[in-house]
């Protein structure tokens, strides 16, 4: 349950570097970005009116089991827009196994270097590093760890020149796994903002009165769903815990009663051997004292028939 709240939060502060969340403008529209698993809106997107929108929810990976939303938001010409790719996850240290759902880091990655990265990737054009104004306020709502980098760069488009503006927001945590040890994982988020060169700063205007605002009930839902589906998970586990330990109980009553059993029965044997050895010593003296007296008996079957200077005794 905190693990989702701490996911949902992170998510949430990523996001907001991307689309600030300001009041809807003048000639713009909403388009729900919808869950298709919980099938509700889970974001709201503000886009200009007339322009394209399309966005879903993706699960999350292997290393963050967090859903979080892609969208790609477009001028009727398509060449203006903006794009929130899929989120990037990585893990390494207890407990972390290699999947492909994550990527393949074993250690923090600055937002420089994670934007050099995505450029590689998307083979488009390093132009220059841009500031970051809203860093520090970032760090101090996200974590030390947390980091944002701005890249200016070139591609065409059909033979136009496209200039973007690509930005990078990682996060990164750690937790003690209990039993196992100490486990590291990072998310990253990209957005690409672009537009024909010349026009960015113009198509900034637009970008800055957009806004993306979370449904705290579709929240609160997926929240449900993953307890559940947790609880789900774990109950079987839990039953078979259950009854091994059932089991076990049981193995200890029988251990209990088997040494409670020996236990009488060695009382019983240590109690025989008692009376026997008391028995044996009471035969014994009374024999010496027949001896000293020179006691001569006779027995008759189970009878004892004694002399005159015999005396009676307890044992035959």
């Amino acid at each position: 349950m905190n693990a989702t709240r701490v996911a949902a939060a992170s998510l949430g502060l990523a996001l907001a570097t991307f689309l600030p969340a300001r009041g809807q403008g003048e000639g713009m529209q909403e388009y729900a970005i919808v869950d298709p698993v919980l099938n509700m809106p889970a974001w709201t997107l503000t886009v200009p009116a007339g322009w394209h929108a399309d966005g879903t929810m993706l699960p999350g990976s292997a290393c963050d089991g967090a859903t979080s939303p892609i969208y790609r938001v477009t001028s009727p010409d398509g060449l203006s827009g903006v794009y929130l790719l899929p989120r990037s996850d990585w893990a390494w240290g207890a407990g972390a196994a290699s999947s492909p759902s994550c990527l393949p880091f074993q250690e923090p990655v600055s937002a420089k270097d994670f934007l050099t990265y995505q450029t590689r990737i998307e083979k488009v054009a390093f132009v220059k590093d841009l500031p970051v104004p809203e860093l520090a306020a970032f760090r101090q709502s996200a974590g030390p760890q947390a980091d944002i980098a701005h890249y200016l760069v070139r591609y065409s488009v059909d033979g136009h020149p496209i200039d973007e503006v690509m930005t990078a927001s990682v996060n990164c945590h750690q937790g003690n796994i209990i039993g196992i040890g100490l486990r590291h994982s990072c998310s990253a988020f990209v957005s690409r903002l672009f537009a024909p060169s010349g026009h960015l700063k113009a198509i900034l205007r637009t970008y800055n009165a957009m806004k993306l605002k979370l449904n705290q009930e579709w929240m609160s839902a997926w929240t449900a769903a993953m307890v559940n589906r947790t609880r789900a998970l774990y109950q079987g586990e839990t039953q078979r815990m259950l009854a091994q330990g059932e089991l076990a109980q049981a193995a200890r009553m029988q251990a209990h009663d088997a040494y409670m059993s020996s236990m009488e029965q060695g009382r019983e044997i240590r109690n025989q051997n008692f009376n026997e050895h008391l028995y044996q010593k009471q035969h014994n003296t009374d024999n010496f004292v027949d001896y000293v007296l020179d006691c001569q008996r006779a027995y008759s079957g189970n009878y004892r028939v004694s002399g005159g200077n015999c005396p009676n005794r307890r044992t035959f």
